[in-house]
């Protein structure tokens, strides 16, 4: 059996990272919610925004514009917070108005972190 040059496969507890020739790795900036979920998921946005209105301006920028992302899907929605405090916030505060805003039966939200 021939070994592959490209395969390496650390020994246990080795802590060098092997990435690929061509790997790179760019910083993006943070954007608001609203601005990336416009252009990429516009059906999740119609949502947001009937989320905005129940929860109202100040609710909505400090809970829901920092989420990370959201997936949503019939009666289901995911919500990617950006810490366990931001999760527990969401949880607090905004569970009622998202089931409402998004016609949702389940509501899972996790933090990145």
């Amino acid at each position: 059996m021939a070994v592959r040059e490209d395969l390496v496969v650390p020994s246990e507890g080795e802590e060098n990272y092997v990435l690929a020739r061509d790997a790179r790795i760019i910083e993006v900036p943070f954007s608001p919610l609203e601005e990336r979920m416009a252009v990429e998921k516009p059906l999740v946005m119609e949502k947001l925004q009937i989320l905005k209105e129940i929860l109202g301006e100040e609710k909505f920028q400090r809970h829901i514009s920092k989420v990370h992302n959201i997936n949503y899907d019939g009666e289901r929605i995911m919500i990617v917070a950006e810490s366990e405090l931001h999760r527990t916030n969401i949880e607090r505060e905004c569970l009622p108005a998202i089931i409402k805003a998004f016609e949702v039966k389940s509501i899972r939200v996790v933090a990145q972190g």
